[in-house]
């Protein structure tokens, strides 16, 4: 994963630095730029343009690069237009060339009226019979041009419905060795946006194959290849391997009528959607458009047809950005990024469109577009699979869970049911052998106790076991801390105190909460004591304490419950599964908890949770005006006396400090 992350991440930064690091000495070595809204233009087949003596004034002036349809779409025939420029001395006496961009649909070229190109052919000799859309490089003989002013004439004829011109630039003279150099890094550039393309097709190509469920992976793999094809059709660099204008357009055509129907593809395949109605429909009337181009092989009737087929295009992405609205207002992961990157494509495909037509003279951006989209996509279909990743991990997370509680509940089964079975089991062969009639009464009464006790310790054993593999908290919720615990803490079980501001809240699992202030009020050796009273502060910080104090007149007693507290639990009892469950809740809810013994017979225990109080009273608030009333629990009378005792320490106890009673004066 770390080297497929790299390797993007370097043949990003390749191309970023190639993209925006011009070559050194381009500017220099340009001689005379003839771009510029200077240029005569004639609509007329008559040669006499070429004259020297022609009479330039007579010229309407026109822009180059520019589409002259726009200009006079019902003229059909030749168009002609000039333009003078000056060469200086140091410029004469190097190799030059004249360097045009894209024509449409043929040209000759003609410098100072001698004819040294034509149709992508130097001085004319082959003169190519289709070379639409192609750059021009043509270099000037030495003794033609001449120093100081030199005029240029280009004529160009078109039978395409919606271009004649030279439709893009660069459009200047510079030398020849220049030229070439230039025209090799464009195509170089281009290559490696196709090696991109390829990189990225490769890559979900391959995982794919690792994962056949993710039919996206292989959709976005095609549209990958699909493109690249595209893009390799119309490179330059073509010609090297195969000089077959019109097989190279037939190709570049083939892939271009697939493509929209690969794109429709891949994004249902990213949300999951089925096909509409008549995709099929769709797909196969574009294989129908390549059979007709391969019964008529004429390149200028498929340029004609792509002209007016390309404007679906737009629709094609409408169809596609509604889509992916669609999937925004479901909240579906990736949905967002994708909006992104079709935006950029859709502003790539609107610009192609005009700059194909000759209404908008800039630098193409489709291949950049395209790049960027299957980079963001790329990004979104990762998380896709990380999110799959995570759920996967949850889920074995969640067996592993379970197959370690099941565990752990075979071994406190062991540990504290089996006494008792083996127990059970000699009653009931008492029982089996037993004679009197009484005597089996009485084992029968001991055999139902020991069931009904092992029930309980079992219920106790699975909520240990649950809480024992919870790594956190499964759900939280904000309440307010008062309103909630008045309801939380039993009737009539406990006196207790609430000194908390009644605005704080708490956030946090309240299932929870209630389970281990309950427990902690039902706990059974608490019942031993005679006393257990609860008040519930608050700290500086706002986190709320609940406070309890346990008082038992025999100091051992209180000794010997701290002592098997807070003891290693090697040998299990009822008591210390239903203490383990409490510090398992503790330790989920993020509470501190800390007991100790005072004065030998009180034993002191707090548990700390956090809390939020308002900002302008984080202070411990102190009961004032009419009180919560404590809810005091019925006693016998022979213990009235110490409540009455119990209730006024509380009374006087400070923030945190506890004022215990003076046992020896009550003694007397």
């Amino acid at each position: 994963m770390k080297i497929h992350r790299l390797s993007i991440l370097s043949l990003t930064t390749v191309l970023v630095l190639s993209l925006n690091c011009s070559r050194v000495g381009d500017e220099k070595s340009i001689a005379v730029s003839l771009e510029g809204e200077d240029w005569g233009i004639q609509f007329d087949p008559s040669t006499e343009i070429l004259n020297p003596d022609f009479n330039v004034g007579s010229l309407e002036l026109t822009a180059v690069p520019g589409n002259f349809r726009n200009i006079n779409r019902s003229y059909r025939g030749p168009i002609w237009i000039r333009k003078s420029f000056e060469i200086t001395k140091d410029q004469h006496d190097q190799s030059l060339a004249l360097q045009l961009g894209r024509i449409y649909q043929s040209d000759e070229v003609f410098i100072n009226g001698v004819l040294i190109g034509k149709n992508n052919s130097a001085f004319g000799e082959k003169p190519d019979t289709y070379s639409f859309g192609r750059p021009r490089i043509y270099p000037i003989p030495h003794h033609l041009i001449l120093e100081g002013e030199n005029s240029i004439v280009v004529k160009i004829d078109s039978d395409l419905s919606t271009s004649a011109g030279i439709i893009t630039g660069p459009i200047r003279i510079l030398t020849y060795e220049e030229a070439i150099e230039e025209n090799l890094y464009d195509s170089l550039v281009e290559l490696i946006f196709v090696g991109f393309y390829l990189f990225i097709a490769l890559f979900f190509f391959i995982n794919y194959f690792k994962m056949r469920d993710k039919k996206e992976y292989l959709s976005f793999s095609i549209l990958a290849l699909i493109f690249s094809a595209f893009e390799l059709s119309r490179n330059e660099s073509r010609f090297f391997l195969w000089d077959n204008f019109t097989g190279y357009k037939f190709i570049e055509y083939g892939f271009l009528l697939i493509l929209p129907y690969a794109f429709i593809k891949f994004i249902q395949d990213f949300f999951e959607l089925k096909r509409f109605k008549y995709q099929l429909v769709y797909l196969f009337s574009q294989l129908l458009f390549l059979i007709v181009f391969l019964v008529i092989p004429k390149p200028v009737f498929w340029y004609n047809f792509i002209g007016y087929w390309d404007i679906h295009l737009l629709f094609v992405i409408g169809y596609a950005v509604y889509l992916t609205f669609q999937k925004l207002k479901d909240n579906v992961r990736g949905a967002w990024i994708h909006i992104i990157a079709l935006c950029y494509l859709l502003y790539a495909i609107l610009k192609e469109v005009l700059i194909e037509r000759g209404y908008l003279g800039a630098v193409s951006s489709l291949e950049t577009s395209f790049l960027v989209y299957l980079l963001l996509m790329t990004l979104a279909l990762r998380f896709q699979f990380l999110l799959m990743k995570r759920k996967l991990q949850n889920r074995f997370d969640r067996l592993k869970e379970a197959d370690s509680m099941r565990e752990k509940i075979f071994f406190y089964m062991d540990a504290m049911i089996t006494k008792p079975l083996l127990n059970m089991k000699d009653k009931l062969r008492m029982y089996r052998e037993g004679v009197e009639k009484t005597k089996e009464k009485a084992i029968l009464k001991e055999v139902m106790g020991i069931q009904s006790s092992i029930d309980s310790v079992m219920d106790d054993i699975i909520e240990l076991s649950r809480l024992e593999v919870m790594k956190e908290v499964p759900f939280r919720d904000q309440i307010n801390f008062v309103s909630f615990i008045k309801d939380v803490i039993p009737d009539d079980e406990i006196t207790y105190s609430i000194k908390v501001h009644p605005d704080t809240e708490i956030y946090n699992s309240l299932d929870l909460v209630n389970s281990i202030v309950v427990r902690l009020v039902d706990f059974p050796p608490f019942k031993e004591f005679s006393h257990n009273d609860l008040i519930i502060t608050q700290d500086l910080k706002g986190n709320v304490h609940f406070r309890f104090l346990l008082f038992h007149s025999n100091p051992k007693v209180t000794t010997r419950l701290f002592n098997e507290l807070i003891e290693s639990y090697e040998t299990l009892s009822p008591n210390k599964v239903k203490w383990a469950i409490i510090q398992e809740i503790a330790r989920l809810l993020g509470a501190k908890m800390d007991f100790k013994i005072i004065k030998r017979k009180y034993l002191k225990i707090d548990l700390g949770l956090k809390a939020t109080a308002p900002s302008q009273s984080q202070m411990p608030v102190k009961s004032s005006g009419n009180p919560p009333p404590a809810r005091v629990v019925q006693t016998p009378n022979a213990k009235e006396d110490w409540k009455v005792t119990l209730k006024k320490l509380w009374n006087r106890l400070k923030e945190v400090e506890i004022k215990l009673p003076d046992l020896k004066k009550k003694k007397k």
